[in-house]
C-alpha cells in the first residue's frame, strides 16, 4: 500500500525544489510511484496552492495554506516539508502533534534550540522522522562505506578534504536569505555540513578536539535575477572560507577539512583523501554539493606480492601503488537532488538494522501482534518499521540535532578561538 505524502511548500512551479526533488520520484510515472501517492499539498496562500493542486491533479479541497489543516488530514501518512530553514520548526510541529511521520529539508530547525524541540516532541508522539542530509545514500557514498569497513586500507592514519566553489560566489535573488545571519542558512550550515556529515557517516566516527577558523574572502555579494541581471554588491554577512581539523573518534585520527568560495578563474573542485597503512582511498569531483553531484571513487594499495612486497609495511620502499578508479552502481532512480534515495529507503526499508536489544525485540513482536489482531494493513506497516532501529543511511531528527551540535561547536571554535566537542 503506497505511502500517502502532503508536501508543504509543493507549488505549481516545475523549477522548484521541492517539485524537482520530492514531486519528481513519487508522481505519476516516477520511479518511485508504486511506494507513494501525493494526496495534499499546502503552500503559503490558498491561491498558490489550489494552483499547484490543479497542476498536479489534486481536488481543491486538499490544496492547503496552513500547517494544521494538512496535518489532520486523514489521507496523509507522512508530511514532508520542504521551506526556507526559518519555517522549518512552525510547518512540522502540528504534523508530528497529529502523530504524522514526518520528513524535514536540512537544517532541521533554525539552530540547535529549535532542532532539539522538534526532535523531543517527536519521540513525545513515536512518530518515525526523517531529515534531508541525503548524500549518504548516494550510490558512490555507499560504496565508499563498504571500502573503508572492509578493512581494505588498514588503519586510517589521516584523512583530508578540500573544497574548491566558485558558484556560491553569488546567489540567486530567491536565496537572498542565506546572506541573513537569522536565516538558519549558512555555507557552514547547509553545504559545508551536507559534506561533513558524509564524511563522518563513511568513516563511522563523530569529530572532537575541534579547532576552527572562518573568514570572509570576498566582503560583498551579488544577486542573480531569474533575467540573469546581478544586484549592486552588498555587504556579505557570512563566512566564506572555512576550515576544521580535529580527532576522529574512536581513536585519534586527524581530519583537516578546507572549504572556500573562489572566483570563477578557479575551476571548482572536491577532493577527499584516506590515508591508511595498507592503502588509500580518494574521492574528486567537479562539484562540491556531493549530496547532488556524487564525486568519483579511486582505491590504491600497497603491493601484496612480487620483489616489491615486504611483511613489515614500514620498511618498504615499493612506489608501486596507484590510483584505480572503483566502479560505483549507477543511480538507477535518475532524479535531481539526491532525495529519491532517501525516499527509496523508506519505502522499502533498506539497511535495517537487526533489533539490538531484548527490550527492542519484544516491541517489535508485540506490536506486530497488536497489529495482526486489528487486521489493519497499514497500521502493521507502519508499526513494523517504526519499531526496528534505525534505517541506515538515514538520518532522523536525533541524527540531526547531534550535527546541529557539530555545526554550533564549529561556529563557537572559529568565533573564540577554542577547542570544541560536541560529544
Amino acid at each position: 500500500m503506497p505511502i500517502r505524502l502532503g508536501i508543504i511548500g509543493l507549488s505549481a512551479n516545475p523549477q522548484a525544489w521541492a517539485t524537482m526533488a520530492h514531486l519528481a520520484p513519487i508522481k505519476d510515472g516516477g520511479p518511485l510511484s508504486s511506494h507513494y501517492k501525493l494526496t495534499a499539498l499546502s503552500t503559503s496562500s490558498p491561491e498558490t496552492a489550489k494552483a499547484a493542486a490543479k497542476a498536479y491533479g489534486l481536488p481543491e479541497e486538499k490544496a492547503y495554506s496552513n500547517p494544521e489543516d494538512i496535518a489532520k488530514d486523514p489521507d496523509v501518512d507522512m508530511v514532508v516539508v520542504s521551506v526556507k530553514v526559518a519555517m522549518h520548526k512552525q510547518l512540522t510541529m502540528p504534523a508530528l502533534k497529529a502523530g504524522k511521520d514526518v520528513f524535514v529539508e536540512w537544517p532541521l530547525g533554525n539552530g540547535l534550540q529549535e532542532s532539539e524541540e522538534m526532535a523531543q516532541m517527536a519521540k513525545k508522539m513515536g512518530v518515525r522522522t526523517f531529515v534531508g542530509l541525503q548524500a549518504r545514500m548516494q550510490p558512490a557514498f555507499v560504496k565508499a562505506k563498504e571500502i573503508v569497513q572492509s578493512g581494505v586500507l588498514g588503519r586510517i592514519t589521516s584523512t583530508t578534504i578540500l573544497g574548491i566553489d566558485n558558484q556560491l560566489l553569488d546567489f540567486p535573488e530567491k536565496a537572498r536569505y542565506i546572506n541573513d545571519p537569522t536565516s538558519g542558512a549558512s555555507i557552514l550550515s547547509i553545504p559545508v555540513t551536507h559534506t561533513l556529515d558524509v564524511i563522518l557517516h563513511v568513516l563511522s566516527s563523530e569529530l572532537t578536539s575541534i579547532i576552527a577558523q572562518t573568514s570572509t574572502t570576498y566582503p560583498t555579494v551579488r544577486f542573480t535575477s531569474p533575467d540573469g541581471t546581478l544586484s549592486e554588491p552588498e555587504p556579505k554577512r557570512h563566512a566564506d572560507n572555512i576550515t576544521v581539523s580535529g580527532l576522529l573518534t574512536p581513536g585519534n585520527t586527524v581530519l583537516n577539512f578546507h572549504y572556500l568560495i573562489t572566483a570563477p578563474a578557479t575551476p571548482n573542485m572536491f577532493q577527499w583523501i584516506i590515508c591508511g597503512e595498507k592503502g588509500a582511498f580518494k574521492m574528486e569531483g567537479k562539484s562540491f554539493a556531493v549530496q547532488m553531484m556524487p564525486p568519483k571513487l579511486y582505491v590504491a594499495e600497497a603491493p601484496s606480492g612480487g620483489e616489491g612486497a615486504k611483511k613489515d609495511f614500514y620498511q618498504s620502499r615499493d612506489r608501486g601503488a596507484e590510483w584505480k578508479e572503483v566502479e560505483v552502481p549507477e543511480n538507477r532512480l535518475g532524479c535531481f537532488g539526491g532525495v529519491a534515495e532517501v525516499y527509496e529507503g523508506i519505502a522499502e526499508g533498506k539497511g535495517v538494522e537487526d533489533v539490538s536489544s531484548q527490550f527492542s525485540y519484544l516491541a517489535y513482536i508485540y506490536t506486530m501482534l497488536y497489529c495482526c489482531v486489528l487486521f489493519n494493513q497499514r497500521l502493521l506497516s507502519r508499526a513494523l518499521l517504526t519499531s526496528c532501529a534505525s534505517i541506515q543511511g538515514i538520518v532522523d531528527f536525533d541524527e540531526a540535532v547531534k550535527r546541529y551540535k557539530m555545526v554550533e561547536a564549529i561556529a563557537k571554535s572559529a568565533r573564540d578561538g577554542t577547542r570544541e566537542s560536541y560529544l
